[in-house]
């Protein structure tokens, strides 16, 4: 790749001076006191369409601080832009789009910081990715080989690892990975956030290193006034008094080899907050010391550790793996045994949160995740020294053993984030559990016990506002959003095994019609029916005056039009092109659906409440707008990727579905029934509403008739 390309020139020096050794000495204010244009830093200010950036003002620009390290060199920098006045109206309808600045903002000042680190000697030898196991890579092409072609490979990010003796089956590394917790993390949370850390251990035990990765606390001022946390010589934790809900894990690496040089684990405090009201949700109905609030510091620190141990997954090269949030059975979830052994999903690394699933009569104590079988596995094949390998390619026979075991244990299983994950309803967020139908169905009847138990109590102090209150409601709401949405996904799934060639079956098989029409009738009945005793006077006249029935209707809608979209009718269609005999079909997943939503009119004496007259009424908005969306003929496989062909399979080719032809008979159907619920109907509003939406589809029918 290096000998097809030539990376631009940056900047030109004058050299100012020589030193001793004859090294070149310039004067680089200019550089960094002005916007560097291949690093710039206004094209990546949020709200900004600038087409052309103007320059950075040189008289209201400069360096903040420069600090030089051993191996790095970290500089800070304040630069300013003028945007001038704002843009004229275009002169017409095809003009190009003007710069969008936002509000009236004529000049912007930014922090930047660039940061230059010194790479390695000698590179340490690249490990070959591999998609059944999830590392981050640095991508390369590789022109010299046999294929007849150029092939994309990448070198996973991990630390370098040596055995003290390489003859042991369990040795100390000759130099472990070393986090520092920096000084300004409080202390009531260091001893929590260092045992997340070296709780990884056990995952290097089994890639054959004892002592791997250790935790200490930063030196004081006065035991070294001169230890820094962005000297690149330290991992660090740090801790931002910032009102952020979130953490992170970034690494350095050598893009030459993967080879991680620093890293570090950023906790924003606000991430406390974040977490507390999700386990508070999800877990109060298990735990009885979480149903005040705040909560004491040991379960706190307890959930704390769980998120530095999923934070430093990603310092020592882990994706994320969302197909382990599949990983175990609903018995499993519910099994005191099971879960103190395993946690609550099959890696630390997904997005599993804490146990919803299991019930306050099975006695669950182990309700949060704990670094997992997949975790250990995932460590070992990136980690584990191959013995006499020389080059990446003496790697491969081993790594491809250890990566097949797979194909005999789930929990081993990885699926990320690019493009299968869109479809495939075992790679999963915020969900749990084997059974999305049945892990759903167990979460409500937690979040109700929540609701109608002690939420107004944990939440509500006297003398203060309801905000509190107000907040969690929304919050267990939006968890209420996120569980059925598993569900949703189960329609027309595809789900992915990533196999390689003799290692394992097909790559791709579809859920089952039995699920997938399972997953719809537990729309019908326990989404699309409104849950009412959910949102009870008392409640909501604590902090709603306006907008009262939206909190039902709302998540309605948002599931009715996740559930009805062009890329769902596209892939049922497939399904049946691919299996007709026992597919479902597009138009019984139609038939399910409307039936559901109209159940009501299916017999004499129908009422329909105020929440599903806006269900149904937005069915037909939806149907309508879905019906009169143009045709877009753009092929699905443009050559862009998995991810690429995904995007467009959402936006292209389902017309060619027989949505259209089945929604029209099926809208018929309904107008037919609608005519006959009308005359019998039990009240004077029903009455009016079928009637309304007969009249709604005979202009969708028709809309000359409009």
């Amino acid at each position: 790749m290096a000998l097809s390309n030539f990376q631009p020139i940056l900047r030109a020096f004058n050299i100012e001076a020589e030193g001793k050794d004859k090294t070149a000495v310039i004067d680089v204010t200019a550089m960094f006191s002005a916007d560097i244009p291949e690093l710039s830093a206004v094209s990546l200010l949020a709200g900004l369409r600038l087409p052309t950036a103007p320059p950075a003002d040189p008289t209201r620009s400069f360096i903040d601080e420069i600090k030089a390290f051993p191996e790095n060199i970290e500089v800070r920098s304040t630069l300013t832009w003028n945007f001038g006045a704002p843009p004229l109206p275009p002169t017409s309808p095809n003009a190009p789009p003007s710069a969008v600045i936002p509000g009236n903002l004529r000049s912007l000042s930014v922090m930047v910081h660039y940061s230059m680190v010194l790479l390695p000697e000698k590179p340490m030898m690249g490990r070959f990715s591999d998609p059944r196991v999830g590392y981050f890579v640095q991508p390369f092409e590789e022109y010299a080989n046999e294929e007849n072609r150029v092939e994309q490979k990448g070198f996973i990010t991990r630390f370098r690892l040596e055995k003290k003796n390489p003859n042991a089956a369990v040795s100390e590394p000759v130099k472990p990975i070393v986090f520092y917790v920096s000084r300004e993390v409080p202390d009531v949370w260091r001893p929590f956030i260092k045992k997340g850390i070296e709780d990884w251990n056990v995952a290097f035990e089994q890639a054959g290193f004892k002592n791997a990765i250790i935790a200490k606390d930063a030196p004081t001022k006065e035991e070294d006034p001169n230890w820094d946390a962005e000297d690149v010589r330290y991992s660090v934790v740090r801790w931002a008094a910032l009102p952020v809900e979130n953490a992170m894990g970034p690494h350095v690496h050598d893009p030459r080899s993967g080879e991680i040089i620093s890293a570090h684990l950023i906790l924003w405090h606000d991430v406390l907050k974040l977490s507390q009201g999700w386990y508070f949700a999800m877990c109060s109905a298990q735990n009885d010391a979480a149903r005040k609030l705040p909560f004491d510091k040991a379960l706190m620190g307890e959930i704390l550790l769980y998120i530095a141990s999923h934070e430093v997954g990603h310092t020592i090269g882990l994706r994320h793996n969302h197909k382990a949030s599949s990983a175990y059975s609903i018995a499993q979830l519910r099994d005191p045994e099971f879960t103190k052994t395993h946690g609550s999903v099959g890696s630390i690394m997904a997005y599993g949160r804490f146990n919803y699933v299991a019930q306050p009569e099975d006695n669950v104590r182990s309700l949060i995740p704990i670094i997992a079988e997949y975790d250990k596995f995932a460590v070992e094949w990136g980690y584990k020294p191959v013995t006499g390998a020389k080059k990446p390619e003496d790697e491969t026979k081993m790594l491809d053993e250890i990566a097949a075991r797979q194909m005999t244990n789930p929990f081993l299983r990885f699926g990320g984030e690019d493009g299968p994950a869109m479809v495939d309803p075992t790679v999963k967020t915020e969900n749990i559990g084997d059974d999305p139908v049945k892990a759903t169905e167990l979460g409500f009847k937690n979040l109700e016990r929540v609701i109608n138990g002690w939420l107004v109590k944990a939440t509500t102090k006297p003398g203060e506002d309801f905000d509190v209150l107000k907040e969690t409601f929304n919050d267990i709401w939006g968890l209420r959003r996120l569980w059925y949405g598993s569900v949703v996904r189960m329609v027309g799934g595809v789900v992915e095994s990533r196999t390689l060639v003799g290692r394992g079956g097909d790559q791709f098989a579809r859920v089952p019609k039995a699920k997938q029409k399972e997953a719809v009738k537990f729309l019908n009945e326990q989404v699309f029916m409104p849950p009412t005793n959910l949102i009870k006077p008392e409640l909501l006249n604590q902090f709603q005056y306006f907008g009262a029935a939206d909190v039902i209707i709302n998540q309605q809608k948002s599931a009715l039009e996740s559930l009805l979209t062009p890329m769902r009718f596209k892939l049922l269609t497939d399904g049946e092109a691919m299996d007709a005999k026992n597919a479902y079909t597009l138009r019984e997943f139609m038939a399910d659906v409307q039936g559901g939503v109209f159940s009501e009119v299916s017999k004499p004496g129908a009422s329909v409440d105020i929440y599903r007259r806006a269900l149904q009424r937005n069915y037909l908005e939806h149907v309508k707008s879905l019906l009169n969306r143009p045709v877009v003929t753009a092929s699905p496989f443009g050559g862009g990727g998995r991810s690429s062909e995904l995007a467009a399979m959402m936006t292209a080719g389902w017309q060619q579905t027989d949505f259209r032809a089945t929604v029209r008979t099926m809208l018929e159907q309904l107008s037919s029934r609608l005519a006959a619920a009308a005359v019998t109907a039990k009240d004077a509003a029903t009455a009016s509403h079928l009637k309304d939406c007969r009249k709604e589809i005979e202009m969708i029918l028709d809309p000359k008739k409009g």
